[in-house]
């Protein structure tokens, strides 16, 4: 395992109410790694959702009105950060709080107030597992040409973000990206030329879904997706406009070395109790088959919400931006 003792991009973030405990944390974690603190479980959400994401949580179990219980399943549920290291730490020492913290999904637990040299070393321990898993899940889920997630990571994160929106009753949309002149690219200037402009796309789409939670990811064959959680239909379409925007020959964004015309497709569900993650994708696939059929380099957007209305429409918008 990659040692990670004194490591300046280590990062801890500490959760903990009291400003003594707080103290300690600082005068001995900020030497060995880069440490974030607050005392509130909804600031830290807001400060994880805010990235670079955590190595590491140190998190006081005892929050009050269950605030440590109600992070926990925040975290646990999104796939971003549900592998992060969780260590609890209490003034409790019984196998109750223990029991708890591991039913939490606490990686480990220590009673306050800790021995520094222990918590580093564990710190240590639990960051190299972590960071290893994430290198061969890389290994597994990313595309090696555009360096994004692949088809298999992105189906995954659809079905769990799906459930997680379904759950809280918020929007969710997806979009489906068709680059329609990549081959061409391909047959005219060749193989390398073709990987240059699939991973300059790659980049250009990045600055896009921007957002904590947004997920852009190379489906292959020239098309790309990005699912937008918490996002409603006009902020799905918003986004949609602006991509095709950025791939119009005649913006002043455009800076493709070969004149690109993307066909986009906008699906957008509302979960209602019903429906499911392949029903969404199916739409947003549909919809980009009748962009084969109706006329590329448009913006193809369902008007059906999943779960509420089973009839899947689309609509076409005309505007060329």
């Amino acid at each position: 395992m990659q040692d990670t003792q004194n490591t300046p991009n280590t990062r801890v973030l500490v959760i903990d109410d009291s400003e003594v405990e707080l103290k300690l944390y600082f005068n001995s974690l900020t030497k060995q790694f880069d440490v974030s603190f607050t005392g509130s479980a909804n600031e830290a959400w807001d400060m994880i959702n805010r990235a670079p994401l955590p190595d590491c949580i140190i998190l006081d179990i005892t929050l009050p009105n269950e605030d440590a219980q109600q992070l926990c399943e925040r975290l646990k549920e999104n796939l971003f950060t549900q592998d992060i290291p969780i260590i609890f730490m209490s003034s409790l020492s019984g196998p109750t709080i223990k029991s708890q913290a591991f039913a939490l999904g606490g990686s480990d637990f220590m009673t306050k107030p800790p021995m520094i040299t222990e918590l580093v070393a564990r710190i240590q321990r639990h960051v190299a597992v972590y960071r290893k898993t994430k290198k061969l899940e890389s290994l597994i889920f990313i595309d090696p040409l555009t360096h994004l997630p692949n088809k298999a990571k992105f189906q995954e994160v659809l079905k769990n973000e799906w459930a997680r929106c379904a759950r809280y009753w918020h929007h969710m949309t997806l979009l489906l990206i068709e680059f329609d002149d990549m081959f061409s690219a391909k047959s005219v200037h060749g193989q390398s030329s073709y990987d240059v402009v699939t991973s300059q796309v790659a980049d250009l789409l990045s600055t896009v879904g921007s957002r904590p939670g947004d997920l852009l990811a190379s489906m292959g064959n020239s098309v790309f997706a990005l699912l937008l959680p918490d996002c409603s239909h006009a902020g799905g379409l918003q986004k949609a406009k602006k991509i095709k925007h950025m791939f119009n020959p005649n913006s002043d964004e455009q800076s493709m070395p070969y004149t690109l015309q993307c066909t986009i497709s906008l699906g957008v569900a509302a979960p209602a109790g019903e429906g499911s993650a392949m029903q969404l994708y199916e739409l947003v696939e549909n919809l980009l088959f009748e962009s084969h059929q109706h006329g590329r380099g448009k913006i193809y957007e369902a008007s059906s919400i999943i779960g509420v209305n089973a009839a899947m429409s689309a609509s076409t918008s005309d505007n060329q931006e």
